[in-house]
């Protein structure tokens, strides 16, 4: 059934209005299906919380009353879904094959129909790419003799092709090559079609010998071979076409020239002879974007906006983000619209209804259907699943890996966990822009993302079409609707009650101010199947004791929420994966946990405390008893506090399969039993390390089998030395030496790492100078020294630090001068400063002693802490640069 509704949902031929209803009914009798097979699985197991013989006897007496009752109502759902099947077998005779005999998932380009082509924008509907257009241009005329590979990529509706087109049809351009051609490469390559496209362009009026026996490729690489030419192969969609297509060019040395237009990253950075041969056609700037709209929506006036559309037409630009062809959509869309402010605001607050398929903005839907559906299933639906969250919600990483897991959308593989599956999707969504990045960590990696909010529109009408996702109280719901994944935005007031609750299988509460206990206690008993609850940030006091009695539940998330108590009760949450408890007021979590949730891969429950500095005592972790180590799936758990407790440290060997590991007070006498653990963890990617006090020392043996994929080491206590082993870490990327207090500085072992990217440096050192060698920390970006008592002089010596991008100096009350070798770091972009000493301040300022140190750094901050807020200097804006 699933593969039936795959392969005819968006159906484009003459049966569409009737596949669209046998989908729908397709869709809802597999509903059915899930349904009953959960209600068996909840109603057929037995639990073995029991060790005593009378209390067994007494659960399983009680479960009998409670579950045989239901079983055997299971069996007429059975007969009623069968009986649903035949009826629609005998009303739609063609769906006899489609529903007996499954065909296999195909590849995603062979299920890629053909779809309407936007119509490329005009030249002057191209602004803003000024620069890059003259770059691209001295490119294909810089007179190498060789074949170059230019790429140009970017999302659907950014112009990529307009871009292209404007450069191109100049006959500066062509006129310097014996031939030329353009190319729409369809999603579905069909090669042989398009290599005779290529040569009847190529040719011209001209005639040539098809008829020497030879294939066309074969007949376009003779036809080619000591010709200059340039083609351009517009909106490329995958590697393997690329692979094919090139084939048909032969390797020239006469400066020929192939240019590419893509929507994916991956398939620019394969195509370009080299990165700088890449060119990204990204989303313009907010004066370029308003400047099109006004030469769009006024054209009689010159582009001129008259006064009383000028706020709703900003609103407007605004929710189009800065994509072209949005933007030249809607602007030629209220053109032909009466010029009042009240007719503007009407057309604001229906721009989502207006960009469907079928509506007047279907340009904007057009752009973007060809990419959603070259997409794998699974792919479409990672995509899909960002409709969940509202306009402008930037989403975590690791929140949307999670819950892609439980929702199945990823499975692991002999090679790969089910995370390392759902992280390719993740990447494959950006790398094919149709995810944008909001920002990214210190290592270049994406730490969260956002869909656009017309791409986020477009989503949404496609949940509706395929009963995805329902926004609540947004979108108006049937009764008898069967609604899967419900999101709750702001007010939840009304949703208790609703017979479709019972179905929903993730739930998601996103944006509330209040919530009524109430309501919510009513909500929850109407649930039965759920998967996915995420409360995160939700206005929740106490734990909801009805969230246990959901048995299937795989992902549980209260981050941020008030909630300082876990029940036992939760022992019965068999299945649960994740459990998400960071930042919320739980400080002990109860045995239950420890004995009963085996499957449990992520348990996350600790809390920061931040006020004007990060202190010590900032982390909280919780406190558990004995029995950590029977939850053997274990990928990433933090923070744990220890205390006195040393066999939680023995057990933690079991955990073979742990990513990340955060404990906190550790004592002396530990550190014995942890090394003997971290030495079973060879998957380890985050190592966090808390003492006890600030006072303890933090024990670290010696390491036989060395966590050697570690990326992210957290050391937080004193330290006589560091251990020898650290500088083997090979794939180190960030390091945090806090409050370690040694008598000898810890450069000297950190220095070669290779890969090092991100150093914290807090009173880990009580000596007075810090040098960096030279030829030290070749790769590291962002640097940061603070509280360090005695520390007077930093040298930095020439060839330290070269790719260094980020530098931050805070509470050095006796660093009096600039650290020494600072000017000859080149790439640095930022400098901050907080509570340095005002002698240090008053160096920097203009005309002072250091003021030409730091004349090449675009941004230096100075914070001063006052008794009630902070004080803020940019002494950047002292010299200009």
């Amino acid at each position: 059934m699933k593969v039936f509704i795959e392969e005819h949902s968006g159906n484009d031929d003459d049966r569409r209005l009737l596949l669209d209803q046998v989908v729908d009914q397709v869709r809802d009798i597999a509903y059915d299906i899930e349904d009953v097979l959960e209600e068996f699985i909840i109603h057929s197991q037995s639990y073995k919380f029991h060790n005593h013989r009378i209390s067994r006897k007494l659960h399983s007496f009680s479960h009998n009353l409670y579950h045989v009752f239901p079983l055997r109502g299971i069996s007429e759902k059975i007969a009623r879904i069968k009986m649903s099947i035949d009826d629609m077998g005998s009303q739609h005779a063609f769906l006899s094959t489609g529903l007996s005999s499954p065909r296999p998932s195909s590849s995603s380009t062979n299920r890629v129909r053909p779809h309407p082509v936007s119509p490329p924008l005009l030249d002057d509907e191209i602004v803003g790419y000024e620069k890059e257009k003259e770059t691209f241009t001295h490119q294909l005329l810089d007179g190498q003799k060789r074949l170059v590979t230019l790429a140009v990529v970017g999302p659907g509706g950014s112009g990529k092709t307009a871009f292209v087109n404007n450069v191109f049809k100049k006959q500066v351009i062509t006129g310097r090559f014996d031939c030329h051609a353009w190319v729409h490469v369809s999603p579905h390559l069909k090669a042989e079609e398009l290599f005779i496209d290529l040569l009847n362009q190529f040719c011209g009026s001209r005639k040539y010998p098809f008829d020497d026996g030879t294939n066309t490729q074969t007949k376009l690489l003779k036809y080619l071979t000591r010709k200059r030419f340039i083609v351009v192969l517009d909106d490329i969609w995958n590697q393997n076409d690329w692979d094919v297509i090139k084939e048909g060019f032969p390797n020239s040395s006469r400066s020929s020239r192939i240019i590419v237009t893509t929507r994916s990253s991956d398939v620019a950075s394969v195509c370009a002879s080299s990165s700088t041969h890449v060119h990204i056609v990204n989303c313009l700037g907010w004066l370029h974007a308003l400047t099109l709209f006004y030469r769009k929506a006024f054209q009689d006036i010159d582009g001129q906006c008259p006064p009383e559309l000028k706020g709703c037409s900003e609103r407007i630009v605004k929710r189009c983000e800065g994509l072209p062809l949005a933007i030249v959509a809607v602007g030629s869309a209220l053109a032909h619209k009466p010029r009042l402010p009240n007719e503007w605001e009407k057309f604001h607050n229906s721009l989502g209804c207006e960009i469907t398929e079928d509506s007047n903005l279907s340009v904007i839907s057009n752009a973007l259907l060809p990419g959603y559906m070259d997409l794998s299933t699974n792919l479409k639906s990672c995509f899909l699943y960002f409709s969940i969250f509202p306009e402008d919600y930037s989403v975590d990483r690791g929140r949307l890996i999670r819950l892609w897991v439980a929702e199945q959308f990823a499975v692991g593989t002999d090679c790969l966990t089910a995370e390392e599956v759902a992280e390719d999707y993740f990447d494959e969504l950006i790398q094919r822009n149709l995810v944008h990045v909001s920002n990214y960590d210190f290592d270049g990696k994406p730490r969260n993302c956002r869909v656009l909010n017309l791409v986020l529109t477009f989503i949404t009408n496609k949940c509706k079409y395929e009963n995805f996702a329902s926004i609540f109280p947004r979108e108006s719901t049937s009764q008898n609707q069967k609604i899967r994944r419900l999101s709750v935005h702001s007010d939840c007031t009304g949703l208790s009650g609703k017979s479709f609750l019972s179905g929903v299988r993730s739930m998601f509460l996103l944006r509330l101010l209040k919530i009524s206990p109430t309501d919510f206690k009513k909500i929850l008993c109407e649930l039965k199947l759920a998967r996915v609850l995420d409360f995160q940030g939700a206005p929740i006091t106490k734990f909801p004791k009805d969230v246990t009695r959901l048995t299937l539940l795989r992902h549980l998330n209260f981050r941020g929420t008030k909630i300082n108590m876990i029940p036992t009760s939760i022992k019965k949450l068999s299945y649960l994966e994740t459990l998400d408890l960071k930042q919320t007021d739980v400080k002990e979590l109860p045995k239950e946990i420890l004995l009963h949730l085996h499957n449990l891969r992520h348990l996350f429950a600790y809390k920061y405390n931040v006020a004007n500095y990060v202190v010590f005592d900032s982390v909280h972790g919780v406190t558990i008893s004995e029995g950590i180590g029977n939850l053997t799936n274990l990928q990433k758990l933090s923070m744990i506090k220890v205390g006195e407790k040393v066999r939680i440290l023995q057990e933690l060997k079991n955990l073979s399969k742990l990513r990340k590991l955060g404990l906190t007070g550790l004592e002396k006498g530990h550190g014995k039993e942890l090394s003997a653990s971290v030495e079973q963890m060879p998957h380890l990617r985050t190592l966090n390390l808390c003492s006890h006090t600030k006072e303890d020392f933090l024990e670290l043996g010696e390491l036989r089998n060395r966590p050697l994929k570690l990326e992210r080491l957290y050391l937080k206590g004193r330290l006589e030395q560091l251990p020898t082993w650290i500088s083997s870490l090979n794939n180190l990327l960030k390091i945090g030496l806090k409050w370690s207090k040694m008598s000898n500085s810890p450069l000297q072992a950190l220095q070669r790492l290779p890969n090092l990217m991100e150093l914290q440096l807090v009173d880990c050192f009580i000596g007075g100078e810090l040098v960096f060698e030279a030829s030290s920390f070749k790769n590291l970006k962002i640097l940061l020294i603070e509280d360090f008592a005695e520390l007077h002089t930093v040298v930095i010596q020439n060839g330290a630090m070269p790719d260094v991008k980020q530098i931050s100096l805070r509470r050095c009350p006796r660093v009096m001068i600039f650290p020494l070798g600072m000017n000859n770091l080149a790439k640095v972009e930022e400098l901050t400063l907080y509570d340095m000493a005002p002698e240090f301040i008053a160096r920097l300022r203009k005309k002072g002693e250091d003021c030409a140190m730091v004349t090449h750094i675009p941004v230096i901050h100075s914070f001063t802490l006052k008794p009630q807020s902070w004080s803020f200097e940019n002494l950047s804006d002292s010299f200009s640069h």
